[in-house]
């Protein structure tokens, strides 16, 4: 189960972190050779990468950046809750994992 709450500066790891499990559950329930699979595990590479940086730099969370970014994360978040469990709505699950990885690097940019 994806975390509902994001509020402190280890939430944010701990979101990707439960993303990054249910990729995994999602991936493992598909063939390797479909173009589904091979998005699933680019995507949770990226998750992967970025949320490693994260524990290694830390984040400033007193920036409106930080809020700004935490509120769109949170936005993305509660999406993939509707979808990620379906194999049936794997092409909309991929598409707001796109969107959830790209505020995920925008995160990862405001770290020192």
């Amino acid at each position: 189960m994806l975390a509902a709450n994001i509020s402190t500066p280890v939430d944010p790891i701990r979101v990707i972190g439960d993303v990054i499990v249910s990729v995994d559950v999602l991936r493992s329930g598909l063939n390797r050779d479909t173009p589904e699979r091979k998005k699933l595990d680019d995507l949770r590479d990226s998750l992967d990468t970025a949320q490693r940086k994260l524990v290694r730099n830390g984040i400033d969370n007193r920036t409106a950046a930080f809020a700004r970014q935490i509120t769109s994360l949170k936005a993305k978040n509660n999406t993939l809750k509707t979808t990620i469990d379906d194999v049936t709505q794997v092409a909309h699950t991929l598409e707001t994992l796109v969107a959830f990885v790209n505020v995920v690097q925008k995160i990862v940019a405001l770290t020192p």
